[in-house]
Formats: C-alpha cells, sequence, structure tokens
C-alpha cells in the first residue's frame, strides 16, 4: 500500500475530521477525501462513516488503527534520523495544557527549559479540561498535559511526582498550635477548590462522617485561599504539600498534618499518542520532564502582598 494512504488514514483516524486531517498533511481537503477512496477499495471497507459532525471509524478501522500506527510511528523515527528535529533553529509552536497550579507552580520553568534550548520556539498553553484532555492529546491538538488526574485510555504517561495532602491554616487559626483531630477537622469551616484532583475523595471521607459539613467557601481558583485565609482566619483549606509549603514562605499561614488518610497526589506529564513528528515530541517531553523534576516550584509567587 502507498504509505501516504497509510497516513492519511493516520490522520482522519485520529484528527476525526477531513479538514483536520487535511490541514496536519499540509495538502487540499480533495486530496485527503481522493485518498480515503482510495483507502476504501483498497481495504474494501467504508472505514469512516460521517456521524455528528465527526468521522467515526468502522470497526474494521479502529482494528487496523493500531497495526497502521505502529507502522507509521517507526517510519516516521527513521526518517527523522535523515532530517532531524533541530530546537536551536525551530519556530515551532508547542502547546502544553496546565492546570492553574500547573501554570503557577511549574510555567515559568518549561518556559526558562524551551527557550534555553530553542530560542525560537513558542509556548501557547491551553487550560487542563478533564473531560477533553485525552482527545486533545490523541487528536494532536495539544503535545503535552501536565495533570494531576488519571487521563482514561492508554495515552503514553510518565509519573513524575507524589505528594501528600496536608492542612492549611492561618497563623492566627484558634487550632494552630494544636494538633488538630478528625473531629475537629470536620466541623471546621473549609475553603473547597472543585477541580482539584481530590476533592472527591475529601468529600467521600467527610461524607462518611457524622460531624460533616458542606464547605463553607467553593473557589474557583486556588490562588483564592491564601487571601481569604488571611482575611478569615477561623477557615482551613486542604491543599498538596508542596503547594501549602510554597504559600507558607511569604504568607502567615500554617501546614499541617491532616488526622487521616488521603490518598497521596500523583501528578503525570502525559504526551499525544499521535505518530506525527514523534522526534519533537520525544525532546519536548524530556525538557518539561526536567523543568518539573530538577528545578524548584514556584507556588510561592502567589504572595503575601502589603
Amino acid at each position: 500500500m502507498d504509505l501516504n494512504l497509510v497516513r492519511v488514514f493516520v490522520a482522519i483516524y485520529e484528527m476525526k475530521s477531513l479538514t483536520a486531517a487535511a490541514e496536519r498533511l499540509f495538502v487540499t481537503q480533495s486530496a485527503v477525501s481522493q485518498s480515503l477512496a482510495k483507502l476504501r477499495a483498497t481495504l474494501d471497507d467504508e472505514l469512516f462513516i460521517r456521524r455528528g459532525g465527526v468521522m467515526a471509524p468502522t470497526s474494521f478501522a479502529t482494528s487496523a488503527y493500531p497495526q497502521f500506527y505502529d507502522a507509521l510511528t517507526a517510519i516516521e523515527r527513521v526518517t527523522g534520523r535523515v532530517e532531524p528535529f533541530d530546537p536551536a533553529t525551530t519556530t515551532r509552536t508547542f502547546r502544553i495544557a496546565l492546570s492553574e497550579l500547573g501554570e503557577v507552580g511549574w510555567l515559568a520553568n518549561i518556559v526558562f527549559e524551551v527557550r534555553r534550548l530553542a530560542p525560537q520556539a513558542h509556548i501557547e498553553v491551553v487550560r487542563l479540561e478533564t473531560e477533553t484532555i485525552a482527545d486533545q492529546l490523541r487528536q494532536g491538538e495539544v503535545d503535552v498535559a501536565i495533570a494531576p488526574i488519571g487521563i482514561p485510555g492508554d495515552l503514553e504517561r510518565t509519573l513524575v511526582k507524589k505528594q501528600a495532602y496536608r492542612l492549611l491554616m492561618s497563623a492566627a487559626h484558634p487550632l494552630v498550635d494544636n494538633d488538630v483531630t478528625t473531629e475537629q477537622l470536620l466541623k471546621l469551616p473549609r475553603i473547597a477548590v472543585p477541580s482539584d484532583s481530590g476533592s472527591d475523595q475529601l468529600e467521600s471521607i467527610q461524607r462518611g462522617s457524622a460531624a460533616y459539613r458542606e464547605p463553607a467557601v467553593v473557589a474557583q481558583h486556588f490562588a483564592s485561599i491564601p487571601p481569604i485565609l488571611r482575611a478569615q482566619p477561623d477557615l482551613v483549606a486542604i491543599v498538596p504539600e508542596s503547594i501549602g509549603a510554597g504559600w507558607a514562605k511569604t504568607w502567615p499561614l500554617v501546614v499541617k498534618p491532616l488526622p487521616f488518610e488521603m490518598a497521596a497526589l500523583e501528578l503525570s506529564v502525559y504526551r499525544r499518542s499521535t505518530t506525527h513528528d514523534q522526534d519533537i515530541l520525544d525532546w519536548l517531553s524530556r525538557v518539561v520532564l526536567r523543568a518539573i523534576v530538577a528545578l524548584p516550584e514556584h507556588f510561592e509567587t502567589i504572595t503575601g502582598g502589603n
């Protein structure tokens, strides 16, 4: 089979659109349509059927994709050695999905590392949305995602950090000098952030107690927590350890252990699973991993002000 037909098949499967596949391959939509017609005739299958605005794969296409993907990936890696990616001269835009805390804590490191090695490259941050990030990675809309969540599917993932949750309170809180018991903590008015990956787990723990009470404040952004705790010292929050420690450097806040078990936060780097630009993805993944693991975090940049 013509290798270009394999590229078209993989592009349509991953992008779920003839137009998007054409843009990826730098050809016209008409050329993609003609290639699809040849594929259908060669493989004796409809392959893709338009449903709800997307090109949905048939069962045959779904079963064939892994073999085409593996073959094309191997070929792309070989050809990449012939014309290797050069970070020093690339003007490529790298798209990285980050949560609010990911942007605060690690974006400065990533920018530093990318610009040090690829000074003409561009970085575009995409807001991390748990409902869509898997499709964005598979379709090539995002190159790398830094996610404290379990993204479903077979995406390539590297676990980079694992940390416990801690209790965060004002230095003026009435219990700041005491060991806080589970019963006391469950009765304390607290700040909750629904986007936190541990929020469901925390709610489950609390709802299992007769002392459960609804959060006093539900905030949309973690950055809201330090000023609220300073202004309302009777409130508390439960946050990942490194975040609380960073804030405690510049805010009048205290980090304390939790009186109950709570599963640790697991932060992973996910990379897109498309066959396109494998050597570039290899390089970007290494740079992002180094930026997160080897350089200091920046959570203290949410400062206490005057």
